[in-house]
């Protein structure tokens, strides 16, 4: 993959489902604008430094006992591909904790509906390989997607990420604001819609998700995924990464 220094990519749209299979597939969501902020990095090519770079990684220590040794194995390309889409602007912890809660860090993971890292649905893998850079997409010519290639999951995490943090720019404060990205990750960000109308708009995401509109099962799943990840994996990304 080249280092080559890209403008923000033509806005495109698509219609997507979450990352989990619910009753929300009836009506699927709008995606944000997806927007590729420069050329994406090479996997284990040094990076050349600028500005809107952090310092040099450092040294991989091993993983506390609380993480899987696995996500030793992508730290350091995990951390430019997060830092290609988001800059300095968000830390990559939030989508390490993220990983750690979908997969365990098992790139050949599975359930009944969803595979990989990032655990993307059939449907939600086909439309992002259409948005994700040239030099991803290169890697994996097909329509479908690869969730199961690690680069290629970690890549549509970050940018599904980035699109759905984006899109939820009015939330009332920045914990806010992950916590309802996350939501929309996990269960729809149609359902978000619905769910802060019935709220009367609040921007906080206690009270959209207080009124959970999807059947009892789908409402708690959605409700303790932002809060596992915020508040049990990420402390120990955090501690792990230093970051």
């Amino acid at each position: 993959m080249t280092r080559d220094v890209v403008g923000l990519g033509l806005a495109l749209a698509a219609l997507l489902g979450g990352c989990r299979p619910a009753e929300e597939s009836e009506e699927p969501d709008a995606v944000p604008a997806a927007t590729t902020p420069r050329a994406a990095p090479a996997r284990g090519a040094p990076q050349a430094a600028t500005a809107a770079e952090a310092p040099p990684i450092g040294h991989a220590s091993p993983p506390p006992k609380e993480i899987p040794r696995e996500a030793l194995a992508y730290r350091d390309n995990f951390i430019r591909i997060w830092r290609f889409y988001f800059a300095l602007a968000e830390s990559p912890t939030v989508g390490f904790a993220q990983v750690h809660q979908e997969s365990h860090w098992k790139a050949n993971a599975r359930s009944v509906y969803a595979s990989g890292l990032a655990q993307f649905t059939p449907a939600t893998a086909a439309d992002y390989s259409q948005l994700l850079p040239a030099e991803v997409r290169a890697t994996c010519p097909g329509k479908a997607g690869c969730p199961t290639d690690p680069n290629w999951a970690l890549h549509a995490l970050s940018l599904y990420d980035y699109n759905l943090h984006k899109r939820h720019v009015w939330a009332e404060t920045a914990d806010d604001r992950w916590r309802l990205a996350l939501a929309a990750y996990n269960g729809g960000a149609g359902w978000i819609i619905k769910e802060r109308a019935k709220a009367n708009n609040s921007r906080r995401w206690v009270d959209i998700v207080n009124a959970c509109m999807r059947r009892a099962d789908f409402c708690k799943e959605n409700r303790e995924y932002p809060v596992r990840i915020l508040e049990r994996w990420l402390p120990l990304y955090q501690r792990w990464l230093g970051l």
